[in-house]
């Protein structure tokens, strides 16, 4: 590596030559946007990290970025061949070629970078929090955006932009476990981010592939992990240093609230996020629920982004509102979004909600009375012999069971009379701590069935003979609830034909349960109804079901399935109710059981009342159990949040009390006072009570369940307070600014058109058997080079509006497995001598003279730290005879004109043109100068983002394609 070398460091007579001394060259060989030769290919240099550098290979084969190390590898200068002018192709093949290399640009000329990179279609009020993230040098901010409104979409764009310039390359993605497959597979799919999940049971196989010490927090680039696996390895983690943390259901690493009295909170989820936000440069913290109604928790949220947004007084915490809605917070409500689009006079982009619920009538149903009534006599007897909370949890937990399924009490039931005549009991006050702990932290309701029953093993104060004669009673009791005699699920088998009958287009239902118990139950008896006739389900209704139990790959198997089927259902517990979208599977949704936990209602809810849903209206119906405490559960979580939706916008996540909670499921507390006066034939229902008596004050059923509500789910002010608080309302983006952004990277990234015909030219020029369907296609067989990306029968179209009515029809985007593979395979076809298309001929009415239009594929580095790499293909109107220019992008639009050139001619006069001697030195110059251009655009951004971006230079070029024209002959 001596002697002169070629340099971008462009003089300030534009020429990129110049002498560099060998190490300078060094230096700059591996600068960002160089070509290279290593290892036989040719490669661009796409970062540099001190002796570490990434490279992407130009010849279409195996091009994912890979890393290398300076010192062990040889690096040479290199660039891309001009064209042979023997090698004469056609302007179809020339023009697959070009589409080739425009699709696998790194777009410095978009306003969006990062939208190149990712198939994400994100609406107008997606595009809101990436661009408050472009107006900040350090990205701190919060989206918490309603339920259903995208958010991951949202932070998605962002870590993309981010990626694209530069900005970040190291990223820590911290989430709930539940989630760890979820973003995976949306940050390959939508943004075709490579990311790693590390976790316990993963660790042995990672550090497998890794060389004697190193480590797998430093080897990979975007890692995604679980906050309760970081927050015992915070030094471990946050040493290798990150650019972007990312913390999903950030609400989970707030500083909790201490109440006096009550038992000391986990403080390790905040201290972690704490240390991991004041190390990192850019923090993303995405949740639906920032506020639970705690300012100094609400606030801590604050203090991770910047420490100057909260200011203490003697009144506590409190946010500096002007700074942080200028540049940390985005909080957008549903209505908020309606109403911007109403302003312009376009309509909601989501569902009209119909919600409602169904009393199931227990008169009917004598063996579930009995069973009802048994169960709460035993719960009066712990509530008696009560020695602390484990009883009033046992009794909560069999009664949730019950209103659930018998099935699910029969389960428990076993469980408890197993362990009381084994005499394995847990200590009861070792389980009494563990449940004070767990109410602190408001998970005393779990959704985990086995923590339930870990919880069932607890002793209690009930003398064990007594209880376990008792529980036998229950138990015979409860085998007699057959199927035929459950009323939940004869009522379920009743609305199911109604609910999809009122979605023709979409005949599906997602019927969610808290309990795997009450899920396999439910399908097991779903799939003995179809066909019954009027008691049962349609013919050929489908049935599947989702659980904890699955992995990503299983469930993803059943969400395809279910979305292709004509007519179905689909059984899911909670391990779903959070960061799935199926909105473009069903829009009716049943709650088999009310779960004890409103903000899990919603968050149920918003699977399918979302952005995007295909059909007008979503149908939520809710069956409620006649019975006093299925009812009370009824007014107090799904009547309460109602109401507090329609007063504020929003559902607070502290609407249910544990307290309200544990005192319902006390059989001779909850009112008492009303119904033990009545005789059981003359007995109202509750929702009678509710119906008949002008909507019933709580406090005239139970003067103590009122006395709580009063200091929870009725605390007006601590409402208030969160709204107040919050930021609720739209930014102040415009939507000219918005869809400015928008328009100009589409344009840039490639146009649905563009891809639709780069694919089905490539597929053809491979002799596919294509079969066209309106707008869309069918594969018989695929070509052997694509054969192993789907399987025969393939069907494809590229219109995204089709995919989401149809999901069984694959859409083909810019970042589709099959695109890729294609644009591979052209490039690598051009990297042979005797490619054909890299010159072609072209006639013109245009009066341009003896002229040529060279594309060529110019790149740069903006001075950024790190430095950032920009690439464009430009075409470029060249008159070789008069050694002017023109508008090349203007002929080469027009319509060709008639008449051809002998391959002779054409051979000529692109020899005459690639071998001038001033040719390089030509586009050098307009290299140059579409560098200060570019400087001069960037500029124009805000100065945070500008900084850096404004100084751009030209690394490298390559002349990809001549086409020659001609004047078109007239006769």
């Amino acid at each position: 590596m001596k002697g002169t070398r070629f340099d971008s460091s462009a003089a300030s007579d534009g020429s990129l030559r110049r002498a560099v001394s060998e190490k300078d060259y060094e230096k700059d060989l591996l600068m960002p946007g160089r070509v290279v030769r290593l290892r036989e290919r040719l490669w661009r240099v796409d970062y540099r990290d001190g002796a570490v550098f990434g490279a992407t290979a130009l010849d279409g084969r195996d091009n994912r970025p890979t890393r290398y190390h300076a010192e062990l590898e040889r690096v040479e200068s290199g660039e891309l061949p001009f064209p042979d002018p023997n090698a004469i192709g056609d302007e179809q093949q020339q023009r697959m070629l070009l589409d080739a290399y425009r699709f696998s640009l790194l777009h410095g000329t978009a306003p969006i970078l990062g939208l190149q990179r990712s198939r994400a279609i994100p609406t107008d009020f997606q595009i809101v929090p990436l661009l408050m993230a472009l107006g900040s040098d350090r990205v701190r901010l919060l989206i918490a955006d309603d339920v259903g409104t995208g958010k991951t979409v949202e932070a998605g764009l962002i870590l993309s932009e981010l990626l694209a310039r530069g900005r970040a390359r190291r990223v820590l993605i911290v989430v709930p476990a539940n989630l760890r497959d979820q973003w995976r597979d949306t940050l390959d799919r939508m943004f075709h981010i490579d990311a790693t999940i590390v976790a316990g049971h993963l660790l042995p196989s990672l550090e497998r592939r890794l060389l004697p010490g190193q480590s797998v927090w430093a080897t990979h680039d975007v890692v995604i992990a679980s906050i309760d696996y970081l927050k015992t390895r915070t030094e471990e983690v946050l040493s290798h240093g990150w650019d972007l943390v990312l913390v999903d259901e950030a609400h989970l690493a707030a500083q909790p609230h201490t109440d006096p009295g009550r038992a000391t909170p986990d403080m390790e989820r905040f201290a972690f996020v704490q240390e991991a936000a004041a190390r990192s440069r850019h923090l993303l913290l995405l949740t639906a629920t920032p506020h639970n109604g705690y300012t100094d928790s609400y606030a801590s949220l604050f203090r991770m982004l910047n420490s100057a947004l909260v200011q203490d007084g003697i009144h506590g915490p409190r946010v500096q509102r002007a700074a942080a809605r200028e540049h940390h917070v985005v909080q957008r409500r549903r209505v908020d979004i309606e109403e911007w689009y109403r302003e312009r006079g376009v309509p909601s982009p989501f569902p009209v909600r119909r919600a409602d619920e169904q009393i199931v009538d227990l008169r009917r149903f004598p063996d579930m009375v009995a069973l009802l009534s048994e169960l709460k006599a035993y719960a009066g007897d712990l509530y008696d012999a009560a020695t602390g909370s484990v009883d009033r949890w046992v009794a909560a937990h069999l009664q949730k069971r019950l209103l659930s399924s018998p099935a699910a009490l029969r389960s428990s039931i076993d469980k408890r009379l197993s362990t009381l005549s084994r005499g394995t009991a847990l200590d009861g006050r070792t389980t009494t701590a563990k449940l004070a702990e767990e109410t602190t932290s408001d998970l005393i309701f779990t959704e985990d069935d086995e923590a339930d029953a870990a919880h069932l093993n607890a002793s209690v104060g009930l003398a064990q003979e007594v209880e376990v004669a008792r529980l036998r009673v229950i138990a015979d009791l409860a085998k007699k609830v057959t199927p035929a005699k459950d009323p939940k699920l004869v009522a379920l088998l009743r609305l199911l034909p109604e609910r999809m009958a009122d979605h023709p287009r979409a005949q599906r239902v997602l019927v969610f349960t808290k309990y795997k118990d009450t899920l396999d139950y439910l399908v097991t008896h779903l799939l003995r109804a179809v066909g019954k006739g009027k008691n049962g389900l349609p013919a050929e209704t489908q049935v599947f079901a989702i659980h904890g139990g699955l992995n990503l790959a299983q469930r993803n198997e059943v969400f395809a399935a279910f979305e292709q089927a004509d007519r179905a259902v689909l059984v899911a517990t909670d391990c779903i109710s959070e960061g799935v979208n199926l909105q473009r599977a069903c829009a009716e949704l049943v709650h088999y059981e009310l779960p004890w936990n409103p903000n899990r209602l919603e968050q149920r809810n918003g699977r399918i009342d979302r952005f995007q849903q295909r059909e007008p209206f979503v149908g939520i119906r809710t069956l409620v159990l006649d019975d006093p405490l299925d009812a009370s559960l009824l007014y107090l979580i799904v009547r309460k949040s109602e109401q507090m939706r329609a007063d504020y916008g929003f559902v607070p996540p502290f609407l249910a009390n544990t307290d309200i909670l544990l005192h319902l499921s006390d059989p001779d507390a909850a009112y008492r006072g009303r119904l033990s006066a009545r005789s059981s034939s003359e007995q109202l229902s509750i929702v009678d009570l509710f119906n008949h008596e002008a909507e019933s004050d709580l406090s005239d059923l139970d003067e103590e369940l009122a006395r709580m509500a009063e200091t929870s789910l009725g605390e007006t002010d601590k409402l208030d307070r969160v709204r107040d608080e919050s930021f609720y309302g739209q930014t102040r983006i415009s939507l000219t600014a918005i869809e400015d952004a928008l328009n100009q990277s589409r344009a840039l990234t490639g146009t649905t058109e563009q891809i639709r015909d780069f694919t089905l030219r490539c597929l053809r020029d491979m002799h596919a058997d294509i079969t066209e369907e309106g707008s869309m296609f069918r594969l018989a067989k695929l070509p052997a080079p694509v054969a192993d990306l789907a399987s025969a029968g393939y069907r494809f179209t590229f219109d995204p509006s089709i995919g989401i009515d149809h999901p069984e029809i694959d859409v083909i985007d810019l970042a589709h497995p099959l695109l890729r593979r294609l644009i591979d395979i052209t490039l690598d076809r051009a990297q042979l001598p005797d490619c054909h298309g890299r010159v072609a001929a072209r006639t013109t009415t245009a009066q341009v003279g003896h002229a040529a239009v060279l594309h060529v594929l110019f790149r740069y580095v903006a001075k950024a730290e790190p430095p950032v790499l920009l690439e464009e293909i430009l075409p470029i109107g060249y008159r070789t005879n008069e050694n002017t220019t023109f508008d090349a992008e203007a002929v080469m639009a027009a319509p060709p004109g008639s008449g051809t050139r002998h391959r002779d001619d054409v051979l000529d006069d692109a020899t005459d043109i690639l071998h001038a001697s001033d040719l390089r030195g030509r586009l050098e110059r307009i290299a140059a100068e579409r560098a200060n251009e570019l400087s001069r655009r960037h500029a124009q951004l805000s100065a945070a983002w500008a900084h850096g971006l404004d100084r751009v230079e030209p690394t490298s070029l390559d002349l990809v394609a001549v086409t020659v024209i001609y004047p078109e002959v007239t006769r």
